[in-house]
């Protein structure tokens, strides 16, 4: 990897972590489209999420209740779909 690329992907990295960071603070509190239209048909909470049989490891995109809990919930997010993404770019590269 040349060193334009490896700097280009470090500021990709540095651009992700920035605005998980920054996220918590300028995200809406108003509920998103499913969780309004859940509530608009008066689904009980108790019937929420019941198809699947495992918990989010992080539901509502927060680890505990602070706003540290969301940025670290962010931020572990941008790193896994980061990781994955380059582990599927290296298995479909070309030789």
């Amino acid at each position: 990897m040349d060193v334009k690329t490896r700097n280009l992907i470090i500021v990709g990295i540095v651009i992700c972590v920035v605005i998980a960071c920054l996220s918590p603070f300028l995200a809406s509190g108003d509920p998103d489209g499913l969780e309004k239209s859940a509530e608009d048909s008066k689904v009980p909470e108790s019937l929420e999420g019941s198809t699947f049989s495992f918990q989010s490891p992080m539901p509502d995109y927060t680890i505990g209740d602070t706003s540290i809990g969301e940025i670290a919930a962010l931020i572990i997010g941008v790193i896994v779909t980061l990781l994955l993404a380059y582990g599927v770019a290296f298995v479909l590269r070309k030789n």
